[in-house]
């Protein structure tokens, strides 16, 4: 994972002997890194999710997994549920946190203590629509093709809504974010781009409804990891603010985000 909070890179001009340069980086010290989430599933069933990782220095490969954190979500009842440590930083539980009865007027607390330090995040159920169907094309005449796998839903009436989707088959993993500015209350659809499809292989397309701001941090953070090039966590954090607070030291703040998503997937098998 690399560290981008090096805000600039002086670039060096050599004359025609090669030398070796060693530069001083300046590595900020570790910070924690958080994915958290809590779905609505169209089951009705819900599940919980928390990666946590530390930030590294810019040539360090290794990613560094946080195994030994307390982690907690306190229900809309007040009711604190540890969720359990799985492996490689990853906490998870299926207790069934949303209600049905108005899940979106209940907000649901996370809790991390690490290191000493406590951090927390509180948010409500962000509702989403299904999919439609699915479409794929080829894009032919730059080299290799290209697979177009495009996802259709019907946006609801009224401006404010916000879509984060993931794109998943055995050999690719993609992820976008649209709101619903130039779309309101139509057709609209998400459009991901795989240049090695599989015929045959099954893709799963997922929708997750999300607000605002969580769909501001996302959106940077693909911008500055490269648009769809994997999950947003697969690199290094830049300096994007979440919503997850240091409540021991709010200099201190961790990156990541503490979403809950009602979400929908879909199958499609590649032509």
């Amino acid at each position: 994972m690399k560290n981008f909070f090096i805000y600039a890179l002086t670039l060096l001009l050599f004359s025609s002997c090669s030398d070796v340069v060693q530069l001083d980086l300046n590595n900020s010290d570790p910070r924690l890194v958080v994915d958290a989430y809590i779905e609505l599933n169209e089951s009705g069933t819900s599940s919980t999710r928390v990666q946590l990782t530390r930030s590294a220095g810019f040539y360090d490969e290794e990613i560094v997994f946080v195994n030994d954190a307390v982690v907690s979500i306190t229900d809309a009842d007040g009711n604190l549920i540890p969720i359990p440590f799985v492996a490689d930083g990853v906490y998870s539980t299926n207790y069934p946190f949303i209600r049905m009865s108005n899940p979106t007027e209940n907000s649901y607390t996370l809790t991390i203590t690490d290191n000493g330090a406590i951090y927390t995040a509180t948010e409500s159920l962000e509702p989403t629509v299904p999919f439609t169907n699915v479409e794929q094309e080829i894009i032919s005449g730059f080299g290799d093709d290209i697979t177009e796998v495009t996802a259709f839903f019907n946006d609801p009436s009224g401006l404010g809504d916000f879509y984060l989707f993931e794109y998943q088959d055995i050999n690719n993993e993609q992820v976008d974010v649209i709101d619903d500015e130039f779309t309101d209350g139509n057709r609209s659809q998400t459009t991901f781009f795989i240049e090695e499809a599989t015929p045959g292989v099954t893709a799963t397309i997922r929708i997750m409804g999300i607000d605002q701001r969580c769909f501001n941090f996302y959106e940077t953070l693909l911008q500055q990891a490269g648009e769809g090039g994997g999950g947003p966590f697969g690199t290094q954090p830049a300096v994007v603010r979440g919503n997850i607070i240091n409540t021991t030291d709010s200099s201190r703040f961790p990156f990541g985000y503490f979403r809950i998503s009602e979400a929908f997937e879909i199958e499609y098998t590649i032509q």
